[in-house]
């Protein structure tokens, strides 16, 4: 008998020991009435999904300043400390209803909200990854705005324009960004929504000219500032074609089989650029993969996946990409919290 209730006691352990170990491993894992139990794969993604709606959850609250329209002039500083600094001139503003242009009235107040993309997180909480045209691009910056006055959503009148001034963050001013916009869907979505169709797009209005940088003293520092002479509204950004190898490198990314395209989203990025690229699932490997990035590359991919009602990252370092590269990610649950953090340190 003692030696029954030994082997019992010693089995309970075992199992609780086990139970103790960390959540997720490459096996699957079968969690009784959990959404973990969900290891299916999808054709096409809801918008519903986790995958999708995970944005909502990481991205911040947009930063909000008022504008006088009946100003001649108006200069609008963004975020308190921020660099950013727009410039409005009056009577440039309409709304566009049913395709029916109509002027808005220089008199009231008008709303401004803006997402600042100033760092590497900023890009992976959008979302937004940064290639145009089918080539891979570096980033120095950006931002998505909008304004709105009675609850409208305004934009420029024909062949009208506004100024953005800002310094890029963590690096210096260089002379051959160009300037970008979004394709979006339409009707274009929230800004901290995912958007199956984005795309950016170079300004075509003014060619191959890169964005002018000028030399300003602030806060009695001399800096190198961007001046962005705008004619659209919504994502705006300031870009250039990576200088990697043009010889690319197909990278895989598998996960245990709790992890699916519905819940899971997987990027890469530069440790010393501002290049962000997203990895498409790929249904028939149950893996996310990429063709865009360069053989030699030094990346970091990291995963966000929400489950239920809680959330897992994951992160993996790669020294020198090359062909063929298989990597393993092996999220672990985490809070919304700590995400932020490690988002706010990229």
């Amino acid at each position: 008998m003692k030696i029954q209730v030994y082997i019992v006691t010693l089995l309970s352990t075992c199992l609780l020991l086990a139970s103790c170990q960390k959540e997720l491993s490459g096996e699957f894992i079968a969690y009784p009435n959990n959404p973990m139990n969900d290891t299916v794969w999808s054709t096409s993604i809801k918008p519903t999904d986790a995958v999708n709606t995970i944005i909502g959850d990481v991205m911040p609250r947009v930063e909000v300043a008022s504008l006088d329209l009946s100003l001649a002039n108006s200069e609008i500083k963004v975020g308190g400390s921020d660099s950013c600094r727009l410039y409005f001139d009056k009577g440039i503003f309409v709304t566009i209803e049913n395709g029916v242009s109509t002027p808005v009235k220089a008199e009231g107040t008008a709303t401004i909200e803006i997402y600042r993309i100033r760092n590497t997180g900023d890009i992976l909480r959008c979302m937004r990854p940064t290639q145009a045209n089918g080539v891979l691009t570096e980033t120095a910056g950006g931002f998505f705005i909008r304004i709105l006055k009675d609850g409208k959503e305004l934009s420029l009148a024909s062949r009208q324009t506004y100024t953005a001034k800002w310094i890029e963050a963590g690096a210096e001013a260089k002379d051959d960004m160009r300037l970008l916009y979004a394709k979006e869907s339409s009707p274009a979505p929230a800004y901290n929504a995912m958007d199956p169709n984005f795309e950016w797009k170079e300004d075509n209005t003014v060619g191959t000219k890169p964005i002018e940088v000028e030399d300003e003293t602030i806060n009695n520092k001399k800096c190198k500032v961007y001046k962005m002479v705008l004619s659209n509204f919504r994502w705006v950004s300031a870009q250039r074609n990576t200088s990697a190898s043009s010889t690319s490198a197909r990278l895989t990314t598998i996960l245990s089989p709790n992890f699916t395209n519905k819940n899971t989203t997987v990027l890469a990025y530069y440790k010393k650029q501002k290049t962000v690229i997203k990895l498409d699932f790929a249904y028939s490997s149950r893996s996310f993969r990429t063709d865009f990035l360069p053989q030699g590359a030094e990346i970091t991919l990291i995963s966000l996946s929400k489950i239920g009602s809680n959330y897992y990252y994951g992160e993996k370092e790669i020294s020198s990409l090359v062909a063929g590269t298989i990597a393993k990610i092996e999220p672990e649950k985490t809070s919304l919290a700590k995400i932020q953090d490690i988002l706010n340190n990229k």
